[in-house]
């Protein structure tokens, strides 16, 4: 599902390396828990998935409209030089994350390490991770 989405993407912005992609969202943050017998609800920030492109200038944070088909709506960009530090988190299981430190804040990130249906997602994680996201080069 993702593919047409993405294919649109790298020829909207003219993105040169179609590998340097992948898919996440914020760290979820949680909102509230209610415990009750037998059951604890918990609810959490809304979910906003996001095209993450790295290149040698920065990263670049394409939001995606969970409404209209994952089509992206919007671009952010974080060149290296503004970053005080990049850390990347390998997850146990599931996810792993990239935490960016700004002189105003911090952005933390999850990258599924794979995702149903999208292949690509695994195997631009793999690339990503070999050029370590492009990060001081």
């Amino acid at each position: 599902m993702l593919e047409e989405q993405l294919k649109e993407l790298i020829k909207k912005f003219g993105l040169k390396d179609e590998k340097a992609i992948t898919f996440g969202h914020p760290k979820m943050k949680m909102k509230w828990i209610l415990p009750l017998p037998g059951i604890t609800v918990y609810t959490f920030e809304q979910f906003q998935p996001f095209f993450i492109y790295f290149d040698e200038d920065g990263i670049t944070f394409f939001p995606l409209d969970l409404n209209n088909k994952y089509s992206v709506i919007g671009k952010s960009f974080v060149a290296w030089k503004d970053l005080k530090s990049f850390n990347f988190k390998k997850g146990l299981i599931m996810e792993d994350e990239i935490q960016l430190q700004l002189d105003n804040g911090k952005i933390e990130m999850k990258i599924p390490k794979s995702k149903a249906m999208n292949e690509w997602v695994k195997e631009n994680n793999a690339y990503l991770m070999e050029n370590n996201h492009f990060y001081n080069k």
